[in-house]
């Protein structure tokens, strides 16, 4: 709903609803919210842990299918979707298929990463006006998304190439390696009062704007400091 001076906004004419449009104000929460509700309904056609949702895009998988059944289910999600004013377009049969940046294929059981046609990836150079700590670890950062993408080392020796080609043109020079997904080791966590500053990085400025900071601090807050 929208609100003006304590009224909810109606739109004129005949039909008092609206859309909610893309990059508006809580539009991505409004669609997840939306997203949540059409998976909610869908559960009694689709077990749970087959069904999924991002944002506007969905996937399942339906085992031991036939034709006239996956053509039914078709009919009755289309039917759910227009109950509640939207519509929604739906592709059956398929044992491969890309969502979001990945590719699956349920013959080989193997998923490797995909991208749009004509997508070519694009970085910041390697001498742009960013913090150092963030260049630096550009590249290792593509090679894990790129490496937790892809099935195994095959798969993402056949991918890479276009993402380090990408690099390349950014200035960098460093080949992307594949990393093998390690388990996550829990940390016991520190309860502690912490405040963290993050200044915006600028690398014209020649001020050491930290030694600077920390005098302040030292000199206007010595007695929340002890």
């Amino acid at each position: 709903m929208l609100f003006n001076e304590d009224d909810i906004w109606v739109k004129k004419g005949e039909n008092p609803m609206f859309d909610v449009t893309m990059g508006c104000y809580d539009g991505a929460e409004i669609c997840e919210l939306v997203g949540l509700y059409m998976l909610n309904k869908l559960s009694t056609l689709i077990e749970k842990s087959h069904l999924g949702l991002y944002r506007d895009d969905g996937l399942c998988i339906i085992y031991n299918p036939n034709g006239p059944k996956l053509d039914k289910l078709r009919k009755e999600i289309i039917k759910e979707f227009k109950s509640e004013g939207l519509n929604i377009s739906i592709e059956t049969n398929l044992t491969t298929t890309d969502f979001l940046d990945v590719s699956f294929d349920l013959n080989s059981g193997k998923y490797y990463p995909y991208r749009k046609p004509n997508d070519n990836p694009l970085y910041i150079n390697s001498k742009s006006n960013h913090p150092p700590s963030i260049i630096g670890q550009l590249p290792k950062m593509i090679s894990k998304r790129i490496s937790n993408l892809s099935f195994d080392k095959d798969e993402f020796n056949k991918a890479k190439g276009v993402y380090e080609d990408a690099l390349s043109s950014s200035g960098f020079n460093e080949k992307l390696r594949y990393e093998a997904e390690h388990a996550h080791v829990i940390r016991r966590k520190r309860s502690r009062k912490i405040i963290w500053l993050n200044p915006p990085c600028n690398t014209e400025v020649q001020t050491k704007i930290g030694k600077t900071f920390l005098i302040l601090i030292r000199k206007h807050f010595q007695s929340s400091l002890q």
